[in-house]
């Protein structure tokens, strides 16, 4: 085995899958939020913001899909069939900003891009566990830590 490059407890952090989700999480948040906000500055004439929101969850999946699948969960096998379970808990994220936007712009008066960005940290921190649960649940062999020993 190789020598890490990484002081010791910096390479404990990279090897726990939970800081690795902690960490991708908040690049799926940001590239969700990127999504969402060009499209409704450049598009809002146009499209309701639930309309966005539809394109923005999907972008995002496929967007961020490989990486959770490589990086966070070190997943193997069919790459369709993971995706469409990562899919179904990812679309939750949509469900949850169905009901959550409208409630946040119509009945509170939240400004658009505000209530997305609550709605973008709000639904990640329920995900994590279904994820771990559900979607990425063929691991046989796990650690304390949630990897994958082969």
């Amino acid at each position: 085995m190789a020598a890490s490059p990484f002081p010791k407890t910096l390479q404990a952090l990279i090897d726990d899958r939970r800081v690795r989700y902690v960490l991708t999480g908040g690049g799926s948040a940001a590239v969700s939020y990127l999504i969402f906000s060009v499209t409704w500055l450049l598009a809002s004439q146009w499209l309701h913001y639930l309309v966005v929101a539809v394109w923005t969850n999907l972008a995002t999946a496929v967007v961020m899909y490989p990486v959770y699948r490589r990086l966070v969960f070190k997943a193997t096998g069919p790459w369709l069939a993971g995706f469409f379970r990562f899919y179904t808990v990812f679309i939750s994220g949509l469900v949850a900003g169905l009901v959550g936007l409208p409630l946040l712009i119509e009945v509170v008066g939240v400004p658009v891009l505000l209530a997305q960005m609550i709605m973008t940290v709000a639904v990640p921190l329920i995900s994590y566990q279904v994820y771990r649960l559900w979607a990425f649940r063929h691991r046989p062999h796990e650690t304390a830590d949630g990897d994958v020993n082969p």
